[in-house]
């Protein structure tokens, strides 16, 4: 296997670079070999480990300080070349182009190394996504490119794990998926693609090297968030639509792709109970917001939610929420320690944006405030102001109440109704009877950008405020960055 101006040799233990033999330790050799063996993939840490120690219990420093010294090694990061990438918080993904003899042939197994799924792992329970999960099987069967677009956390990435799964048997070639977080530039995302799905790619065409791999194939080909690569994605999809008939193209989203014959499912929070409604302990339970959050409760060791009245604080809760999986999940994890009512408490208290999911979780999803972050930071300058401004604005209100409170000199009224086109279509807010809606944590999540450009802004000078715009450079997620 070639990379960059090195050469690794599995049977011979040897990495070379330009023909000569470069020092590296049986750690960070082995590290490296499980990283190319699946190029493209990020490996998750845990995967890593035990790989490299598999009779050793060791701690995560121990893998960064093997990893920083394999980069250091492999001159990784040197002007703009970048061979292994970090996904935060999950693992390590081997980014760079991989030749090797063979191209068309897979990479043959390590004796006694068990290789990765093609698939995540799915969810224990996909709960309230029966309807949705039917109907996108169907749908699938007779389309060519189909869509899951849906609001930051709403389980987009679930749905799309669980569908592959169900259906994988029934393509000859199974199914492959592709999470495309790390890829940070658009022109990363084919060669990308070509090492996640053959191993390697043609040094001069990665495009040649994806359309002559799928070509003939009959598969289900996942590629999950798509949303910061939209045209790029749109382009490639079409492509392979038109060159490979057989395959199946499932892509997850929080903005359509407008790409040629693209089916989109449009995917809705969870159902949570009407306001004020006095539904019985049993009603309670059969609705999906609040069987979802006793779900998360029971396995974070909380209360299951047996007594009707907890119930209700729980439906409540859901509702204040949402119906957002992400945040229900979040919410449940709090419930274990606090109970519902104290957690009600402080989700109105403001606090819910910051509270702490799963650690293994990607760093987008780790609390609902990076989520947002993630839709935020691909906002363009005039959408982000509007965001801003409106959340002024209590839910309902119509265009002229919106424009009133958007448009200043700098930002008329025709470019800040297009960016609400482009809010509505990102589900940062919601088209519903000729009117505008709020959820409550996005509102809450555009007041508190609001709350910190303003602060920023008061550090300004007065002299510099209107260079700025009425708004100051923002950051990108971590994990966009290689």
């Amino acid at each position: 296997m070639g990379f960059d101006r090195f050469v690794l040799s599995p049977q011979e233990r040897l990495l070379t670079k330009d023909g000569a033999p470069v020092k590296i330790g049986g750690r960070s050799f082995d590290l490296l070999l499980a990283l190319l063996e699946q190029p493209g993939r990020v490996v998750p840490k845990r995967e890593l480990v035990q790989r490299v120690w598999p009779d050793v219990v060791v701690e995560d420093a121990a893998l960064r300080f093997h990893m920083t010294r394999l980069r250091k090694i492999l001159d990784d990061g040197r002007g703009d070349a970048r061979l292994i990438t970090t996904q935060v918080g999950v693992g390590y993904a081997f980014v760079g182009a991989l030749q090797r003899a063979g191209i068309d042939r897979p990479l043959a197994p390590i004796a006694g190394v068990r290789r990765a799924p093609r698939l995540p792992s799915r969810v224990d329970r996909l709960i309230g996504r029966g309807r949705d999960l039917r109907d996108l099987i169907e749908r699938l069967a007779a389309t060519r490119l189909l869509t899951i677009v849906g609001a930051p956390g709403v389980g987009k990435t679930s749905l799309a794990v669980e569908i592959a799964h169900e259906v994988q048997a029934g393509f000859a070639h199974g199914a492959d998926f592709i999470d495309l977080s790390v890829v940070s530039t658009p022109d990363r995302l084919v060669p990308m693609i070509a090492q996640a799905l053959r191993g390697g790619t043609s040094q001069e065409d990665p495009m040649a090297a994806v359309l002559d791999h799928l070509r003939g194939r009959t598969q289900l080909l996942v590629l999950d968030n798509c949303e910061h690569l939209l045209a790029p994605v749109a382009d490639l999809l079409e492509l392979i639509a038109a060159a490979a008939p057989g395959v199946r193209l499932l892509a997850t989203s929080r903005q359509t792709l407008r790409a040629r014959n693209e089916h989109v499912h449009r995917l809705s929070p969870h159902d949570i109970p009407v306001e004020g409604a006095r539904l019985g302990r049993e009603a309670l339970l059969a609705c999906p917001a609040v069987e979802l959050f006793l779900h998360h409760a029971s396995t974070a060791g909380g209360p299951v939610g047996e007594d009707e009245a907890q119930l209700r604080t729980v439906a409540r809760l859901c509702g204040r929420l949402d119906g957002v999986a992400l945040a229900i999940e979040h919410a449940a994890i709090r419930a274990a320690t606090y109970g519902p009512a104290t957690t009600l408490k402080m989700h109105e208290d403001g606090r819910s944006l910051l509270w702490p999911g799963r650690r293994t979780a990607l760093s987008r999803q780790r609390t609902l405030e990076a989520s947002f972050d993630w839709s935020y930071a691909l906002l363009s300058t005039p959408e982000r102001r509007v965001f801003e401004r409106l959340s002024k604005l209590p839910g309902p209100f119509g265009l002229e109440a919106a424009l009133d409170a958007v448009t200043d000199p700098a930002l008329d009224a025709n470019a800040a109704a297009a960016a609400l086109d482009e809010l509505a279509e990102k589900f940062l807010i919601l088209p519903a009877g000729g009117q505008y809606q709020w959820s409550n944590l996005t509102r809450a999540y555009a007041r508190s950008r609001l709350a910190l450009l303003s602060l920023q802004l008061s550090d300004v000078p007065l002299s510099r405020r209107s260079s700025c715009g009425g708004h100051l450079p923002q950051f990108r997620p971590d994990n966009f960055t290689p």
